[in-house]
C-alpha cells in the first residue's frame, strides 16, 4: 500500500528526498540510512512483541507497556535529544520505575515483555525525530519496506500455515491501515511540530482504550499489586503530564481573552 502510494503520488516528493539524501556528507548519509534502516528493525521488534503478548499472555500487559511507554520515551528524548525534563517529570519518571518493580514482583515475564514493547517503541520515537529533513510518509514506506524484507526470512518460523478465508485478509487489510500505517504517519509527522515527550503524552490514549478493552471485554484481573503499580503510573502520568497541561491551560485562556 505505501509503494503504491510512494510510487505512484509522490515521486516529486520520492526525487526530492534521494536530491537531499545525496546532497548530506558522508557521514549523515551514512547516519541517515543507518536510522531509517533501524526504524524498520524497531517496527518488526515492536510489533511481533506486542501481537505476542496480546495473544499468549494478556491484553493488561500489552496495555502496561504503552502505559510507560512516554515516560521511556521523554527519558531517551533526554538521553538522546538533550531535550530538558522538569523536577516532577523526573518525579514521574521516579514512580513509573517504582511501579515497574512492583509489576515485576508480580511476573517479572510480563514486565519483561512490557518494557521491550515499550522500549523499542520508545527507541524508535525518538531515533526518528532525528532523522529530519525528508517526507514521513516516503521514510515509513521505507521502513515497513525493510521490514517486510526481514520478515521475509523468517517466514518459515512465524507463519505455520496460510490462512484461506476472506475474512481474515479484509480484516487484516484494515488493521494495516487503519490502525497501523495511519497512526505511525501521524505519529512521525507530529515529531516534526512537537517534540518527543508531548508525542509521549498522546500515546496514554493508547493505553487507556486497551484497559478498558481488558477489564471490560475480555474480563481480566488484576491483583492487589498490580492495582497499586497501575494506581502509581496513574500518579506519575498525572504529575509528568502538568507542564504540558499548565501550557494548554495558558493557551486556551488566551485564545479566549
Amino acid at each position: 500500500l505505501l509503494i503504491v502510494i510512494v510510487f505512484g503520488f509522490k515521486r516529486a516528493d520520492l526525487k526530492k528526498d534521494l536530491a537531499v539524501l545525496r546532497g548530506l556528507s558522508r557521514r549523515n548519509r551514512n547516519m541517515t540510512i543507518l536510522l531509517t534502516m533501524a526504524g524498520g528493525a524497531l517496527l518488526i521488534v515492536n510489533w511481533l512483541t506486542f501481537i505476542y503478548i496480546v495473544n499468549n499472555i494478556n491484553i493488561k500487559t500489552a496495555s502496561f507497556a504503552y502505559m510507560i511507554c512516554p515516560v521511556i520515551t521523554a527519558l531517551l528524548g533526554y538521553l538522546m535529544l538533550k531535550e530538558k525534563l522538569t523536577s516532577l517529570q523526573w518525579t514521574a519518571v521516579a514512580l513509573c520505575a517504582v511501579s515497574c518493580i512492583l509489576m515485576g514482583i508480580n511476573s517479572s515475564l510480563e514486565l519483561g515483555y512490557s518494557f521491550l514493547t515499550a522500549f523499542t517503541y520508545a527507541l524508535y520515537l525518538v531515533s526518528q525525530r532525528r532523522n529530519q529533513g525528508f517526507d514521513r510518509m516516503i521514510m515509513l514506506g521505507v521502513q515497513v519496506l525493510v521490514s517486510f524484507v526481514i520478515l521475509n526470512f523468517f517466514f518459515s518460523t512465524l507463519v505455520k500455515e496460510l490462512p484461506t478465508s476472506g475474512r481474515f485478509y479484509s480484516i487484516t487489510f484494515l488493521i494495516a491501515v487503519v490502525f497501523t500505517v495511519l497512526p505511525l504517519f501521524l505519529n512521525l509527522y507530529a515529531l516534526n511540530k512537537i517534540n518527543s515527550a508531548t508525542i509521549g503524552i498522546l500515546l496514554y490514549l493508547n493505553p487507556i482504550f486497551n484497559f478498558s478493552i481488558a477489564f471490560i471485554v475480555f474480563k481480566e484481573q488484576v491483583s492487589t499489586i498490580q492495582v497499586i503499580g497501575y494506581s502509581i503510573i496513574v500518579i506519575a502520568i498525572i504529575l509528568f503530564n502538568y507542564p504540558v497541561f499548565k501550557r494548554v491551560k495558558g493557551a486556551m485562556a488566551e485564545k479566549f481573552t
